[in-house]
């Protein structure tokens, strides 16, 4: 879990170094859309660090495979 730990600080430290310069010239919009990309890292990051059985990405690209699973069985003329 240390090895995580400082896995993830760096990451983060190199990201808020390359990007504070950049982030006080932004426009509102582009803080915004820099806010609400950073929110989901974070919590992935948080999910990646405490291995947490919680929601992630594997979750939502499985909610979205079930519906098209089942339209290629609508469409696949074998099953008929």
């Amino acid at each position: 879990m240390f090895g995580k730990v400082v896995c993830i600080l760096m990451l983060i430290s190199a990201m808020l170094i390359y990007d504070i310069p950049r982030f006080s010239k932004a426009s509102r919009r582009d803080r915004f859309m820099y806010g609400a990309i950073l929110v989901p890292l974070l919590y992935l990051g948080f999910l990646f660090v405490t291995a947490k059985p919680w929601p992630n990405l594997d979750t939502l690209f499985n909610l979205l495979i079930s519906p098209a699973k089942q339209i290629v069985q609508w469409l696949d003329p074998t099953n008929s």
